[in-house]
């Protein structure tokens, strides 16, 4: 016998659905807006380009003429782009539509940094070009609202996990550019994230992606930081742990809650693995 289900959980399910869709509609319209101003922005630069060239006694560089180029190359990126992002072009089904823009995004911003590496040759750097770098960073941030495991933008400052289980923090190092840090261990993770303030709990800021999403970001410096001239306390529910100062690669021991207290006090103690407390060797007690 088919069960029925009551209609204000079909009404739910639609709500469901129209909102994300909605919300995915908004924020490509959002986008949109900001590629019709890029559009113009990379048009003057192209004009502005060759006018500027044009003058130079009928003469032109090698790198001048790169710049010529690379700008009507970005000009034409930023159009289909624009194209891409408008509501009747239907290009994109709803279901892919972060994902496929956010693709063509990033060979937008390639096309951007071809441009300025050209621009930085020829010596030349016109203030449109600024303001085309801040239009780029807006439609980045518009991006990272996108909540999703391959979204670039949206893993900004998370920590990601690969399949070896090795973790990395990411960093928006520019417009589409993102680089991938290395935690040496656990350790450095834990550290890291309390100078965030962000608790005593790094695993709620993890995302788990794919190895492909991995791979198109640069590798950058490993984080290596140690918990040193910091009060730690096991984290676990364990009776009379100790807390410790790390102090020279050692731990001591506090040995009463009044030595706590000389020390800042509970508020300063920060939870730990047992591990990360395990791993220094200990010192002299405090008294």
């Amino acid at each position: 016998m088919k069960r029925k289900v009551p209609a204000f959980l079909v009404f739910c399910s639609l709500f469901i659905c129209f909102s994300s869709a909605a919300t995915a509609d908004d924020r490509r319209a959002s986008i949109s807006t900001l590629a019709i101003e890029l559009e113009r922005q990379a048009s003057y630069i192209a004009q502005s380009s060759f006018s500027h060239f044009k003058g130079w006694n009928n003469t032109i560089s090698d790198a001048e003429q790169a710049v010529l180029f690379k700008s009507e190359a970005f000009l034409a990126s930023t159009r289909l782009f624009l194209r891409l992002t408008e509501e009747k072009s239907d290009y994109y089904s709803v279901g892919f539509l972060r994902t496929n823009l956010y693709n063509a995004f990033l060979y937008l911003t390639n096309s951007f940094q071809d441009l300025e590496e050209s621009m930085r040759g020829a010596g030349v750097m016109p203030y449109a070009f600024s303001d085309c770098r801040s239009i780029l960073n807006s439609m980045d941030a518009e991006f990272s609202r996108w909540p999703a495991a391959d979204n670039l933008a949206y893993l900004h400052t998370r920590y990601v996990k690969a399949a070896d289980d090795a973790v990395f923090m990411i960093e928006r190092v520019g417009p589409g550019q993102f680089v991938r840090h290395a935690f040496k261990d656990l350790e450095s993770l834990y550290r890291y994230n309390y100078n965030l303030k962000r608790g005593k709990d790094p695993w709620k800021f993890l995302v788990e992606v794919s190895s492909d999403t991995l791979d198109k970001m640069e590798e950058g410096e490993m984080i290596e930081l140690t918990f040193e001239g910091r009060l730690i306390i096991e984290m676990s529910n364990r009776p009379n742990r100790g807390v410790y100062l790390i102090e020279d690669g050692k731990k001591r021991v506090l040995t009463s809650p009044r030595v706590v207290e000389r020390f800042g006090g509970w508020g300063k103690v920060l939870d730990v693995p047992a591990e990360v407390v395990q791993r220094y060797p200990d010192g002299d007690p405090i008294n």
